[in-house]
């Protein structure tokens, strides 16, 4: 019996001037009441109940910590309707991921979610920079790539092939092939390298990294994209991003005889013991929407 229940009791006895009666009420035995109300009185050192054969009454200390008593219930009462919201799975959530898959994948689907679950809230905070949970107050981040923060909670999603693309333009302009060995007849878009001291950039593969000189230098996957779309250099985009393009062919997939990276798609969380009901629903939901659409081996 939580503290919180023993000063219900307390309530009751105060207002029916009666163990036995109480009791009857709540089908407890009449101990139990007996052993709640010593309880009080032992831990606030006081005695609450003038009690003789006949009768119960509050003492003058009694009196005075019955009206504190309903004060602090009423208020642990109102507490409840928190319980109320994740029963009827109402609440709102703040998630932070990378724009593309906001826009590509998440956006488009929410109508199914909240086909089952209309009453929830999502604050979606997009960009193509790491979102930080504490001070954009998230409850949660999509993360594609390895994480090296320590302090929080890492469930994985899926893992995904980063393919290495270049425009039919961009090709046509070539005069060798596309052989790794001939890699220095290429050039690559530059992508999110702060403080860049070096004229070149590097292709990322499973088991090697090649260095390619670069003409322009973006901060955001849109222009990322769209430089590569344009024939300005290769890019490299997550299978899921480039499977429309290839298939439109917009773009070419290249080096092929290079086992692709795979790249961790991952749920980031502070640590945090519980979780609400509708919170949960919506992970849930998530991970089984990006693992069906993001999940794309080459």
């Amino acid at each position: 019996m939580d503290k919180i229940e023993r000063l219900k009791i307390f309530c009751l006895v105060a207002e029916k001037h009666s163990f036995a009666q109480v009791a009857k009420a709540l089908d407890l035995p009449r101990s139990t009441i007996t052993y709640a109300i010593k309880g009080l009185e032992t831990e606030y050192q006081v005695l609450l109940f003038n009690r003789t054969t006949r009768k119960v009454n509050l003492t003058n200390e009694g009196a005075q910590f019955f009206q504190e008593v309903k004060q602090l219930i009423l208020q642990a009462e109102g507490l409840d309707k928190f319980k109320l919201k994740n029963r009827e799975y109402t609440g709102q959530i703040k998630i932070g991921l990378p724009l593309r898959i906001a826009t590509g994948y998440l956006i488009p689907y929410l109508h199914e979610f909240y086909e089952k679950y209309p009453n929830i809230k999502i604050s979606i905070h997009s960009h193509d920079h790491y979102s930080d949970l504490i001070e954009q107050r998230l409850d949660c981040v999509v993360r594609v790539g390895n994480v090296t923060n320590e302090n929080l909670i890492v469930r994985p999603i899926t893992k995904v092939d980063l393919y290495t693309l270049a425009s039919p333009e961009y090709l046509h302009k070539l005069t060798s092939n596309l052989e790794i060995g001939h890699s220095n007849h290429h050039i690559m878009i530059g992508y999110q390298m702060k403080n860049m001291d070096s004229d070149f950039a590097s292709l990322v593969f499973e088991d090697t990294q090649i260095k390619l000189p670069y003409q322009l230098l973006v901060e955001d996957t849109e222009s990322y994209l769209h430089a590569g779309l344009q024939g300005l250099g290769v890019i490299q985009i997550p299978a899921f991003d480039a499977i429309p393009f290839i298939e439109s062919k917009r773009l070419t997939k290249i080096f092929e005889q290079e086992s692709c990276l795979k790249i961790p798609i991952n749920f980031l969380f502070l640590e945090r013991k519980y979780r609400p009901v509708y919170f949960q629903f919506f992970i849930d939901w998530l991970e089984s929407l990006l693992k069906r659409k993001l999940s794309i081996s080459s």
